[in-house]
Formats: structure tokens, sequence, C-alpha cells
């Protein structure tokens, strides 16, 4: 049984009991750590480097150099360990270098030439002392890194003094509110799990989707004296049992055409009947309670009446006790739900009901009577929440702690999307896969402790984009559902769009490096409304000129290969149904493109058709390596070499020592490019592994297994397009995701990739065949509910 978003609010607002505790839990427990932690104090300090004297535009000192090779050497200048030592021997502290490293921050603004140096220490003057002392040794030290002929090549400023401490912990006050909210978080998902492991049967909404028998009756519990409350003003309004059996039994006499007595089988899902069935006889109305529907056969009944249980009666127990008075023969009247807790009750029936998650009237007696959305449209609370949703897993910056938002609001939703795990092909393997990788990533780290350092912030991170890339996959399934695909794919790519204006990375191309993916995924999105293919040819059109122009070789190459599925899709042929063996044919089709469309443009660009830039920059690349794309991305290069030292990888938060800077420099020295060692010592192995490859960052965090892992991804995003060209129902956006997502596995850093490979495997995801549904089975899903009937308005 599928948990929808309705039913997910009612399983917590019917284990308030839950939330309320878990929210005192976590309170409590942030309370307790906040007033335990001691308290500490930060103080900063920022430093301006810049160049002193420039002799040669080559010179490290040079302004293209500064932001590139010499910031990050002079920000490990400030937390090394001679460094640290003069700080503490000129202030008189008792702590050793690391000691002083761990309570020490230095960052790089981005796009600026400013160093920003903080330390945290129990006292404010000490923390301003620290800084201080820091931001003066580091000044001191800058001319010996840099060494000229008239003097030092670098000028190391403070750009103001030590700023006034501030607490380094949060307070109190604001760590309970976010323990609260955590603590009764973790209780609202620990409810609705429990209700997608054992839904239970408590209104009419309930009976609606298990079967087309009419519910008869809602019945409220009847409270012994001590647990009803007097309620004189609600009275009036109160659910009142004896007027609720007089009406079932009215109901029950009118199915009687000719006035006759009635016999009245009652029949319980793991609901007792006996005291019911005394209750409704009466005269004209004979009504029998039975164990067993067994025992139908063995007398004779005018009607059997089902009675659930709101207390204890599952889904499972209805469906089974229907299934088999049908079986018997019987004619079924309909279905009683018995048991619902009445607003006259005291708080220890309150208490209870909102524990066990038992069926109230103010929640229960309602549900089914809203108003149903339109024919083809989910209802607009589950189309609010899916956009909400859809743009927190497009929104990837990242947050305190390593989390991201697409992270959050994947386990916010656990329950609706964890059903179509078994419901799409793939996708088990594809968790499965994860489960493992992060596993084998934590046991790596550990076994390379005792000669690498470990971050546990860059661990926490890449765990996190990890888990957020499966799980998004599952948000975007559900999503899909109730989101037509344009207006899925046009929130993803401005939740994308925002992360990277968020980001403010200062790049110079900033159409390359941070507008182009964001707004093609946008701008298809929106094609594809029309669901005709020439809008979106035409849109891929202008959004290739644009990468063109802009120096965005592999953009404009997604937008060829995008533009040429869908056009090999309006090839003639034959309307009927394709055989599913022939949808596998499209597989060679996407080598070919793939080939054929990397030569071609290798020879466009040589030739200059793509423009001078362009042509030089491929020349150049060409000529040092001997091959495109080992020019292009030389990282795979510093792969090979690092998987021959360890083949096992590296773990998760694990940093690279001297001897793996030596391996990594040796293997990237075939590529014959300038700069591959500085960019090997401030980038791909700078305080962490960063491959520039999803697949190679999943090797160096997980191991073997996150090769495993990226390669599930790539195959099914392969078969997802294949499947999808072969029926000719592949939209632009479809066709233009699978090559961005399969270059960013080969060829993207997993930080900058991952909301595409999770937007490509969201659309392109396989469903498993559905069961077929026995005409006595009920209704349909969609009968029961409109909202599970929506169709996408362009085909995915």
């Amino acid at each position: 049984m599928t948990v929808e978003l309705r039913d997910y609010v009612r399983a917590i607002t019917g284990r308030w009991v839950w939330v309320v505790a878990g929210a005192a839990v976590g309170l409590l427990l942030a309370a307790t750590a906040g007033l335990l932690t001691p308290t500490a104090y930060q103080a900063r300090v920022a430093l301006y480097v810049d160049a002193a004297v420039v002799e040669d535009p080559e010179d490290p000192s040079s302004a293209a150099e500064v932001r590139t090779t010499v910031l990050p050497s002079v920000a490990e200048l400030a937390s090394s360990s001679s460094v640290l030592t003069r700080v503490a021997a000129t202030l008189g502290l008792a702590d050793s270098p690391a000691a002083l490293a761990a309570g020490l921050e230095v960052t790089t603004g981005s796009g600026t030439s400013v160093l920003q140096v903080s330390a945290t220490r129990a006292t404010p003057a000490e923390a301003a002392a620290v800084v201080q002392e820091v931001g003066a040794e580091v000044a001191r030290r800058a001319d010996l890194l840099f060494p000229g002929t008239d003097g030092s090549l670098l000028r190391v400023t403070p750009v103001r003094d030590a700023a006034a401490p501030v607490p380094a912990s949060r307070p109190v006050s604001v760590l309970v509110v976010l323990g609260a909210l955590a603590g009764a978080g973790a209780a609202g998902l620990a409810a609705g799990l429990t209700e997608l492991a054992r839904p239970r049967v408590r209104g009419r909404g309930d009976v609606a989707r298990l079967t087309a028998a009419p519910v008869l009756g809602l019945l409220p519990a009847d409270l012994p004296p001590g647990q009803r409350r007097p309620a004189r003003w609600l009275s009036g309004g109160l659910p009142q049992r004896a007027e609720e059996l007089a009406r079932l039994r009215w109901t029950l006499r009118l199915a009687s055409d000719d006035g006759a007595a009635q016999r009245v089988a009652l029949v319980g899902a793991a609901a007792a009947t006996t005291s019911l069935a005394g209750e409704l006889t009466a005269r004209g109305l004979d009504v029998v309670a039975l164990d067993s529907p067994r025992a139908l056969s063995a007398a004779g009944f005018d009607r059997v009446l089902v009675v659930a249980d709101g207390r204890r009666t599952t889904a499972a127990d209805l469906t089974a006790t229907l299934a088999a008075v049908r079986a018997s023969g019987a004619q079924l009247a309909g279905v009683a739900v018995d048991g619902l807790l009445p607003p006259g009750g005291r708080w220890r029936a309150l208490l209870v009901a909102g524990a066990r998650g038992d069926a109230t009237w103010r929640i229960d007696s309602r549900t089914g009577t809203s108003v149903p959305a339109p024919a083809g449209r989910a209802p607009v609370a589950p189309q609010a929440v899916a956009v909400l949703a859809v743009a927190m897993v497009g929104f990837t910056r990242s947050l305190p702690m390593g989390l991201t938002t697409g992270l959050l609001a994947a386990v916010a939703l656990l329950p609706l999307w964890l059903p179509l795990v078994r419901r799409h092909r793939g996708l088990p393997l594809l968790l499965a896969s994860t489960g493992v990788g992060l596993l084998s990533g934590a046991l790596l780290a550990w076994s390379f402790a005792d000669d690498h350092g470990f971050v546990l912030h860059t661990a926490s991170a890449t765990t996190s984009t990890v888990l957020a890339m499966v799980g998004g996959v599952g948000v975007l399934l559900w999503a899909r559902g109730v989101l037509p695909v344009p207006v899925l794919g046009v929130v993803f790519g401005l939740a994308m769009l925002a992360t990277e204006v968020l980001e403010g990375s200062g790049a110079e191309n900033v159409w390359k490096f941070q507008l182009s993916s964001p707004l093609m995924v946008i701008g298809v999105a929106l094609a594809v409304r029309w669901g005709k293919p020439a809008p979106t040819v035409a849109v891929l059109a202008v959004l290739g000129l644009l990468n063109v122009t802009n120096d965005a070789r592999s953009a404009f190459g997604f937008c060829v290969v995008a533009a040429a599925l869908v056009l090999w899709q309006q090839r003639p042929g034959r309307d009927r149904p394709v055989h599913r063996g022939r949808r596998w044919l499209a597989l060679p089709v996407i080598g070919v493109l793939g080939a054929g469309g990397y030569r071609l443009l290798t020879e466009l660009m040589l030739a200059g058709a793509l423009g001078t830039e362009i042509q030089q920059r491929t020349a150049t690349q060409i000529a040092q390596s001997g091959s495109l794309l080992l020019g292009g991305r030389p990282e795979w290069t510093v792969t090979w070499a690092l998987a021959h030292t360890h083949p096992f990888g590296f773990g998760l938060g694990t940093v690279p020592n001297g001897d793996d800077l030596l391996v990594a420099r040796a293997g990237i020295a075939v590529t014959n490019i300038p700069t591959a060692e500085s960019y090997v010592q401030n980038y791909l192995l700078a305080g962490g592994v960063e491959l520039h490859a999803i697949v190679a960052d999943l090797w160096a965090s997980l191991g073997p297994a996150g090769v495993l892992l990226g390669l599930v991804m790539g195959a099914l995003v392969v078969v997802g397009l294949a499947d999808r060209l072969g029926r000719r129902q592949a939209s632009g956006l479809a066709c233009l995701l699978a090559p961005m997502a399969l270059w960013g596995l080969a060829f993207g850093p997993m930080a900058s990739n991952a909301d595409t490979i999770t937007l490509a495997l969201g659309l392109l995801l396989l469903p498993r065949r559905p069961r077929v549904t026995r005409p006595d089975d009920g209704p349909p899903d969609a009968a029961a509910d409109p909202g599970r009937a929506q169709t996408s308005l362009v085909r995915t």
C-alpha cells in the first residue's frame, strides 16, 4: 500500500504524542549539550596577499598566479607547525602546534586575494592574541616563500586588526530550538514509516482504496464513564454512538426491497463483533457475529457486513477478510469502521490514542470528504510539497555540517518515495550499491588513519552528497506522479540556477561555469511543454550557439547530441507498439552518436568553424598530450597513477600525504601541461582527493564499491534512454540530460554535477510492469484517489 501525502500527515497528527515526546527529548539533549559544552570565543583577522615585485609575467607573484598558486601556499603556511610553534613561544602557551591548529581555521575568499584566519580559544583575550600573532607571523614569513633579486615578490598585509572576539558556539536558546525541531522531525518520520510498514484502516478513504464496497457507518468508541469528559457546550455536536448505530440499522433495513426481516452476518477484520452484533440487533434485523468468514457457507445470511476496528485493523486484514467473503459467495453489504475516539474523551484516552495512532473522530471521520481535484491533476497540497521538494533536491549548496537540502528533503519524504523502490527497475540495486559503498568508504578511512590525515567535514559532505543523489532520485520519482515533467524540470533548473548565483565563484566565464547547465535545463523543459520536436530543436540550437560563443565546448556537444536524438525519433516507421527486444537497438545509435559526435566536433574545432579561441585551445591541448580528452581532462592520469598505489581508494575524508602528491605529479607529467603540478597540489589533492570525475571521486572516497555505484548510475541512464528512444517517447529534456549525466560521471566533479545525474536518473528510471488487477479486487487506485491518476502533459 502506498503512503500518500495526506496519509503521511494523518499518521503524524494521529501519533501526536510521538511528536511531542520527540521534541521534548531533542530539547533536553540540546540543552544538556549546550550547558555542558565549554564556552569558546572566536577572533578573526583578514590578510591581503598581493605582488610586491613582478619581474616577469610568469612570476608566481603576478596577478594571474596569486589566487591560483600563491594564496593556497600562504594558507598552508598559516597552519604550518613552524608558524604555530613560534606563536606558542611568543605568547607563552603550553599548547602544541597540533593543538593550536585544531582551533585554527584558514579560508580563502572566493574570487579574491584575501585570506581569512580565525582562532577559537577559551577566552576572548586569548583568541584575539593568537589570531593577531598568527597574522603577524605569516606576514613576516611570506617573504621566504617567493624571494626575488630585489626582495620578496609577495606582500602580505593585514586588512584590519583582529575583530572583537565573539562566542564560537551557538547560544543555548538556538540549540534548544534546533534540538526540538530535530526531535519532532525524527518522530514525525518514525510515524510515517510506521504507517508505511503497517497501514491501518481508520476511515472512509482507507476503505475506498481497498474495495468498492460502501462504508455504511463510522462508529465512535464506547468509552467507559471514567474516560468520558463532560462537555456540555459541545454535547450537541458530538457524535453519539446510539445515533450512529441507529443510522446503521436503518441503512441495513433499506437493503430489503420487500420490507422482510433481514439476517445480517458481522465478520470482523481483526475486530471483535460480538458486542456490536448485540447493539445492532433489533426488530426486523437479526445480526449474527461470526468468528471467521468460513462460517458464511454453513448458514444462510441475506448480507454480510465487514467490521474494521480503527484501533487495530490493518489494510492487509481488511483485504484478506473481503477476499474471503467474496470467495464464500455471500452478498457483501458494505464495511463499517468501529472504535473511533470521540472528541469527548478525557486526557487519558487522548494520550493512549495519540501514542498508538488510533482512529479519532475529528481526523478520520472527514477522510475522503474533500472536493476532488479535476481529472488529470493532483491536489494542490501534494503539488506544492512536490515543488518544494524538487527545488530542495536541485539546490546543492552545502549547509552546516556538510548537509544538503536535497538530503533533508529525501529523509523527510522517505515514507512517500520508499514504496516506489520496488516499482522501478534498478533502484534497489542503486540503493544497495550506495549502502555498500558508504560502508566501504568508512572502513577505508579507518585503515588509512595511521599515515594519512582525516577531515570529518569532508567525510560528512561526501556522505551527504552521495545520499542526496540517491535519495533525490526517489523524491523525483514521487514528484513525477504529481507534477508534469516540464514543471519539474523548470523548478529543478531554477534551483540549480539559485545555487550558482549564491555561490558567486567569481569565474571569468560566467556562462560556461555558472549559467550554462541550469539555463539549458530550464530552456529545454519549457520547450518540452509544447510536446513537439520543433520548439525543442530550436531551443537547443540557440543554447548551442550561446555555448560555442562562450567556449563551453562540452555543453555545445550536449545540445548537438540532444537535437540529433530528438530528430532521430521522428524517423518514419510503424505506429504499432515496438517489440520490447527491438527497443535496445537504440543502444548502438547512442554509441554511434557519441563517437561520431566527438570526432565531428573535434574536426570542427580544429578547422576553426567554432571560433578562433576554441581552435587555438583545442590544438594546444592535442599538441601537448596527444588527445583532446587527455588534454582537456588530465585528471584521469592522476587517477590512474593513484590507483596503482592505492587500488582500493582512500576512504571518506582521508587527506593524501606527501607520497601521494609525488605519485600524482608523476602521473600528470605525461600530459606535458606547464601548470599541471600546481593544479595537482592546489586543487586535486589540496586537503582531500578531488579527481574531477564522479566515478573517480567515488573510487577515491568509497573504493571499488564506489566505482560500481558510478557504473550502476551510468547503466541506468543508458538503459532508460534506450527504452524511451525505442518507444519514441524520449522527451528533449531526457535526451539532453543523458549525455550531460554520462559526461559528468566520466569527466565532471561530483560537487557540481551531482544535480545533473540526480535529475537524469529521476526522469529516466524505468517502472516495472504493473500487476494486473482482477475486476473484483475493487476500484483501481485512480478511482480512490484522483491525484494518483496524474499523468504528465508530455512524454517522459
